[in-house]
């Protein structure tokens, strides 16, 4: 007995001395899956876990599987198209992005969300959380509003430093237009153009400028804002050949009377 005990102590210690460590995996898989299910779920989220994607999702995925009772191989083939889209998250967002944020961007991918407007995001705004649009953008698409339509609407919004609480009023508008009847794709445009406008009025406001004197472009830069939008704009363009109407005569020098027909 005391030998069997003695060897088994030196085989441990010999496994620790070479650096093999075991890990049993998660103990609330234990139960729930059979053993082949387990271990090949386990050697799916100990590759994400080493790979710094985030692994409750995936925990998450098998335990609804194993809830609706699907079968070992859908499970691990959910778990496995999910580590994907995480990986794919993560790259496109960057190494430092929040786990929540991987995982909203692994959600707006399985959304039809492509990961060249994740990527957009994370070369806009450097530094900049942006979870909150994330969830918005997934959230929306799942109302019914197309990838296409509401991707650059979000990145949009992200360029102008839009807040979180401004998101969660965007998606608020637009579910209650979706809902009024109006079509997705035509409330996601109207409404973030809208609350584009709004974040430039506001920041010229706070620059002393007048509201509705420049607009927010994608690259970060102002444009020539609605005139009819700031009155007192109006009448320094007047004079332009490009705002005049096409009867307008050109305005005359100074100290000569103007010509008559």
């Amino acid at each position: 007995m005391r030998s069997s005990r003695r060897i088994a102590l030196v085989l441990t210690g010999a496994l620790t001395l070479s650096g093999y460590v075991w890990q049993a995996g998660d103990p609330r898989l234990t139960n729930r899956l059979d053993r082949d299910t387990r271990v090949a779920v386990d050697a799916i989220i100990d590759a994400a876990r080493k790979a710094g994607v985030p692994t409750e999702p995936l925990v998450d995925r098998a335990l609804e599987g194993a809830s609706k009772r699907a079968t070992g191989r859908m499970i691990i083939a959910v778990v496995r198209s999910w580590a994907d889209d995480l990986q794919r998250a993560r790259q496109a967002l960057g190494p430092g992005s929040p786990d929540a944020e991987v995982v909203a961007g692994a959600h707006a991918l399985r959304s039809g969300v492509r990961v060249q407007e994740l990527e957009r995001l994370r070369v806009a705004k450097s530094g900049v959380r942006y979870a909150m649009a994330l969830d918005v953008m997934n959230y929306l698409v799942n109302r019914g509003v197309p990838p296409d339509t509401i991707s650059p609407v979000i990145v949009n919004l992200v360029l102008a430093a839009a807040t979180d609480d401004q998101f969660a009023k965007l998606r608020q508008d637009v579910e209650r237009d979706i809902s009024g009847g109006m079509a997705g794709s035509t409330a996601a445009t109207l409404r973030g153009q809208g609350l584009v406008r709004q974040i430039a009025d506001a920041a010229a406001a706070a620059n002393g400028g007048a509201p509705g004197s420049a607009l927010p472009s994608v690259r970060g830069t102002t444009r020539v804002g609605d005139p009819t939008l700031n009155p007192t704009a109006v009448g320094a363009v007047q004079g332009s050949n490009t705002v005049s109407g096409a009867g307008d005569a050109p305005a005359a020098p100074r100290g000569k009377p103007k010509k008559r027909p």
